[in-house]
């Protein structure tokens, strides 16, 4: 591959790091370390081509990790392009980075940022301004590089927030100490001391939320919201969810109330850094601990999209109380996200992580999961292949209903028999003809059994009439229907519970067979105790 390629690669990695995950300072550190080592290979441009993003050479892959990131960032700050010399020191990649990471200032052209490179010192890193219509841009050959401003340092400064001047300059001091110069030799004490955990803030929790709740300055809100995602960073570390939650709905209740642009923004760059797996899972977990608060802590899960569905995912997948999982799973189906990570989830190795993951999908409904959940009725295990035939049932898509017909033909006897006991979930009259036509062929014993208590199940008509004759006495001296099927008949009518099906059970008061007389007797007093219990109810 292209060094170029390779270098925007890690660039836009190290850029998602700085904006979704800025306490993570090994990755931070790993990634600039390979830039450093890329960027001795030669120069390179990134360029920004309508919302696409460019190398000297080719197209970046929008696939790639930060990609879509270093785009956004690049078009909000007002660049056309990011120009690294070869060899470039580690601290200009660096504060660069940081700088396309930070809050844009909207429509100044990009002085802004240029601004904050030049206090931070960077002179193997430039920025080219993007034009007003952006279809202006020429390809890369023709651009002109290098610096493409007058000198308007007096007035961008003015606008450059004072947190990130600071600490600008400190890397740039970092700079000066040969911290990284020279493309990255000598020690790196100074450059890698601004991957520190940010400040402590020094006032309560509720007292930060008090203060963002009244501020209306930019600057105030976004120092507000670094220290409040702060305080959730080392709340989850010292192990206090409550904290975490206590953050997330403050930050979330505060946000509906912002109409300014750039105060706005602030918040939607808060929430995502806040939008970390330990975070969101620590919110999940207070759910059934803050039962007065759940709908809020839901609100917070929806905002964070297909990331606070995992969260939930993962509390139902890890043995959660069987009480606690009934609130995950209602939150997970009010959220409609998690589909991808449900459906990887089916092919997991342990059966009871599939099995779970089939009866989400039905319960979402999630059509996109009919040919995964189709495959999985072939799964070793029953427990699995009875949730995804229950899974493809509550879909009811054509396809879906197709594959349980089809599995009444399986060759696999219990396959059968749990297509049967699927498909009576759905009582239509065209469920009780296939099961009806699969009887009719079928020569297992245990299946037939099987289709009987299905088909009393379903109470229809046709199916009640079949019933009726399964469980009568074969009439003629050298005929004898099998005592268990006949059986499963009086099942099958027990359930069914239609007159018919009563005036049938009643015939059989006397059968001569003991064992069918036994399970009459049994049946009538069940349905008689049962009736009882029920006008006792009404009364």
């Amino acid at each position: 591959m292209d060094h170029t390629l390779i270098f925007a690669r890690h660039f836009a990695r190290l850029v998602w790091l700085l904006l979704h995950e800025p306490g993570n300072t090994d990755e931070q550190k790993a990634t600039l370390r390979a830039l450093v080592m890329v960027s001795k290979d030669g120069a390179v441009s990134l360029a920004l081509r309508g919302e696409e993003l460019h190398t000297n050479v080719a197209p970046v892959p929008s696939s790639l990790t930060g990609v879509v990131d270093v785009s956004s960032q690049m078009a909000s700050h007002g660049l056309a392009m990011v120009m690294v010399d070869a060899g470039a020191a580690a601290a200009d990649v660096l504060g660069v980075a940081r700088i396309l990471a930070g809050m844009p200032t909207p429509g100044d052209g990009g002085a802004a940022v240029e601004a904050k490179r030049r206090a931070l010192g960077a002179t193997t890193v430039r920025f080219a301004a993007r034009p007003l219509n952006s279809e202006e841009i020429g390809s890369l050959p023709d651009m002109e590089f290098g610096e493409v401003y007058e000198d308007p340092l007096a007035e961008a400064l003015k606008r450059a927030t004072p947190r990130s001047t600071r600490a600008l300059t400190a890397l740039a001091d970092a700079h000066t100490d040969g911290a990284g110069g020279g493309g990255g030799g000598g020690g790196h004490g100074g450059l890698f001391a601004q991957f520190a955990a940010p400040r402590a803030p020094n006032v309560s929790l509720d007292k930060l939320i008090q203060q963002l709740e009244g501020a209306t300055d930019a600057g105030v809100i976004t120092t507000l919201l670094d220290d409040l995602v702060a305080l959730a960073e080392s709340a989850v570390r010292d192990g206090k969810p409550a904290h975490v939650s206590d953050i997330m709905l403050g930050v979330v209740r505060c946000e509906a109330k912002i109409v300014d642009f750039e105060s706005k923004r602030a918040f939607v760059m808060a929430l995502r850094r806040l939008a970390k797996p330990a975070l969101l899972r620590a919110v999940a977990m207070q759910m059934p601990q803050r039962p007065e608060r759940r709908e809020e802590l839901v609100a917070v899960l929806i905002r964070a999209g297909e990331d606070g569905a995992d969260a939930l995912i993962e509390q139902i997948s890890t043995g959660a109380h069987s009480g606690s999982r009934g609130i995950f799973f209602d939150a997970l189906v009010q959220l409609k996200a998690g589909v991808p990570t449900l459906i990887h989830m089916l092919g997991d190795a342990q059966w009871h992580v599939a099995r779970i993951a089939a009866d989400l999908l039905g319960e979402m409904q999630a059509r996109e999961a009919e040919g995964p959940l189709t495959e999985l009725l072939k799964h070793q295990d029953d427990r699995v292949r009875r949730s995804a035939s229950g899974a493809l049932m509550r879909l009811g898509t054509p396809k879906a209903m197709q594959a349980i017909l089809d599995a009444l033909k399986s060759p696999s006897p219990q396959m059968r028999m749990e297509a049967a006991s699927a498909l009576v979930t759905r009582k239509e009259v065209r469920t009780a003809a296939a099961l009806l036509k699969a009887l009719d062929v079928e020569k297992d014993d245990e299946v037939q059994a099987a289709f009987l208590v299905s088909l009393g199940k379903l109470g229809t008509p046709d199916a009640v009439q079949r019933l009726v004759r399964a469980a009568e006495a074969e009439r003629g001296l050298f005929k004898k229907k099998p005592t268990a099927l006949r059986v499963a008949a009086v099942q099958g009518l027990t359930e069914a519970r239609t007159p018919e099906a009563l005036e049938a059970l009643r015939a059989l008061h006397d059968d001569k067979d003991l064992v069918v007389r036994d399970a009459v007797a049994f049946s009538l007093g069940r349905i008689n105790r049962q009736a009882s219990v029920g006008r006792q109810t009404e009364g």
